[in-house]
């Protein structure tokens, strides 16, 4: 039990998230008023006791809440060891929205070693030179959590690197029971909650050690890398206990501790009150941390720049209707998105200002800021759907906007690279809006190009050509446009797979590779078609290694796959070290040479798939 002003509360933290959240997941609350937008009220609020919180929270409409206790299980120390080196060659690295912010990644490479994370475990892996693959050693949840984790789920979402130290990310789902009548006789199982940070010292790659490890309550949402900083967003279910609300926690190795009440803030203009929006900020160097808290509604799609990070709510107001079995608002001109931003530098975090938008965002890649102005592009409308730009300032003041973009077609896919905006909608041809910037008051369509099919992702190859990757009907398609004239945009190439296809690079940004000095892309693959003889569909997965040359356009230089259950064991991603190209899958990892794409090596770094049992 913690003591809270004087008097025992009996609530630890129970977080339990409605719905699995990811960066980019559209998920809605509702808010009081109609369509126009709240009036920009600047730096959020704060606490200053547990009771002032505890009365915010009060009127709050949650289904997380009741009477009784929440026990949680006690948790002891475990055993921690891990560690790496290697030499510098060259080599790919994620491929990420914006330079010098790093994203989490299942794999990282620094030019010698691969580190793998597979579900519940990281594989170290001397992947450089192909001819001597091995995996050196494998990181397990006892080695990466500093408590017992036998009656908990944890999973690896993602890995960093920055010099000898390597950082996994991982979030805990653990089953506790919540009692209604305070004893033992009636409980109701409960799904908490926990995001962690640890970082590992990589000085001997057969022998990893541990340095520090700190967690906060919640599911990861996503993360970013500045520096040597790690910036952990996760979100936790607001719940209320006989009256009390349940504090966020943050650990330190195995030991926790409330939240100070300080470091949680709040929206006086909004009602949404159902989730803790929790953030860590962890220097991998120091060992140092900051943590902060945002009482509002479920986040949505996240953006970080070098100087701060952009959470975003998505809501609508009015009665909510059922079309084509989804739920829509009555009055479509009440669906927004509200932004929040906060400043980072190094380990601080603060709140500095909140407005909205109209509409809802794609995804991460529908936001962007450049010197102190932030661009948003959203779909403002359901049944007939439209688009709109919108610039705001510091103080996220909308200042300059295009309304009204596209009727009757949604945004598909958008890119802000510098003072232009590349935006794709679809209905049933792919328009390609060319969007000016430059003058953030008096935003101005410049060019269209209208193809069939559509780009859900679009990379930046120079400055005067864009990659699209995307479908026209059941095909991947990929489209290099030429962009040097933007009053005149021109599909210069296009690729078209022939068989039934889908690739993840259209809506998973990372798994694309592209190096325009080595003109290679790689993206993976999967064609299907249905087979009369066997009365089912065959299926093969692999990547496809393209030619991108600004001059000659794409062409194909073949295909690498990994051979058995190649519709569950999919390549998921690609590196190059030096000239060899690696391609990840959920169970090897395989090097082909880069020159003639002949197989060089391979290494099966993780046999603890299921579908192994059904071969």
């Amino acid at each position: 039990m913690i003591s809270m002003d004087g008097y025992v509360r009996t609530a630890l933290v129970v977080c339990m998230a409605a719905t699995v959240l990811t960066a980019g997941t559209i998920t809605y609350a509702f808010f009081r008023g109609g369509g126009a937008p709240l009036e920009n009220t600047g730096v959020l609020d704060t606490f200053s006791s547990y009771d002032e919180l505890a009365s915010f929270l009060g009127d709050a409409t949650v289904a997380n809440s009741g009477s009784g206790d929440y026990r949680d299980e006690g948790l002891t120390t475990g055993d921690f060891e891990a560690a790496l080196g290697g030499d510098t060659n060259t080599h790919s690295t994620t491929n990420v929205q914006v330079s010098g912010v790093d994203e989490e990644d299942i794999v990282k490479t620094n030019g010698e070693f691969m580190f793998i994370a597979s579900h519940s475990n990281v594989s170290i892996v001397k992947a450089y030179p192909p001819s001597v693959m091995e995996t050196i050693s494998v990181l397990n949840t006892t080695d990466i959590i500093p408590f017992k984790t036998d009656e908990m789920n944890v999973y690896i979402s993602g890995l960093y690197l920055y010099d000898d130290k390597l950082v996994v990310l991982s979030s805990i789902y653990v089953w506790s029971w919540y009692y209604y009548d305070r004893t033992e006789a009636f409980g109701l199982p409960v799904d908490t909650g926990r995001s962690f940070v640890s970082v590992f010292d990589l000085n001997d790659v057969s022998d990893p050690v541990l340095e520090l490890s700190y967690g906060i309550s919640g599911y990861s949402i996503t993360s970013r890398m500045i520096d040597d900083v790690v910036y952990l967003v996760a979100q936790a279910s607001v719940w209320m206990v006989d009256g009390d609300p349940c504090v966020p926690q943050l650990w330190e190795g195995d030991e926790n501790r409330p939240f100070a009440v300080d470091m949680i803030h709040y929206d006086v203009d909004s009602c949404s009150k159902d989730s803790f929006v929790n953030l860590l900020a962890v220097d991998v160097s120091s060992g140092g941390y900051g943590y902060k808290s945002i009482i509002a509604g479920y986040a949505s799609t996240i953006y970080m720049s070098p100087d701060a990070l952009f959470l975003t709510f998505q809501k609508w107001g009015g009665s909510v209707l059922m079309v084509d079995a989804e739920s829509i608002p009555e009055e479509e001109d009440t669906t927004r998105t509200t932004i929040h931003k906060v400043s980072v530098d190094g380990l601080s975090m603060v709140p500095v200002a909140r407005g909205d938008v109209k509409g809802w965002l794609l995804n991460q890649f529908s936001m962007d800021e450049k010197d102190g102005m932030l661009r948003v592009a959203t779909t403002t409308s359901w049944s007939e759907p439209e688009n709109g730009v919108y610039v705001l300032n510091s103080n996220l003041s909308v200042v300059g906007s295009i309304e009204g973009l596209a009727p009757t077609e949604r945004i598909f896919a958008a890119r802000f690279l510098g003072d232009t905006l590349y935006l794709v909608t679809f209905l049933q041809i792919d328009p390609l809006f060319v969007i000016d910037l430059n003058d953030p008051y008096l935003p101005s369509v410049l060019g269209e190009l209208k193809i069939p099919g559509f780009s859900s992702y679009l990379h930046p190859v120079d400055a005067d050509h864009v990659l699209g990757i995307g479908r026209i009907g059941e095909n991947v398609k990929l489209s290099l446009f030429d962009v040097s004239d933007p009053a005149d945009p021109v599909e210069q190439d296009v690729f078209v797979v022939s068989e039934n296809s889908w690739s993840t690079s259209g809506y998973d940004h990372k798994s694309v590779l592209f190096d325009l000095e080595k003109e290679l892309l790689v993206i993976p693959m999967t064609t299907y078609d249905f087979s009369p003889v066997n009365g089912s569909y065959v299926y093969w997965s692999g990547v496809y290694v393209f030619k991108v040359s600004i001059d000659e356009g794409m062409s194909l230089r073949g295909t690498i796959a990994h051979e058995g259950h190649e519709y569950y064991n999919r390549v998921e991603r690609s590196l190059f070290i030096e000239d060899s190209l690696y391609t990840l899958s959920t169970t090897t990892l395989m090097a082909n040479s880069l020159v003639d794409l002949s197989y060089e090596g391979s290494v099966i770094y993780n046999e603890s798939t299921w579908w192994y049992a059904i071969g």
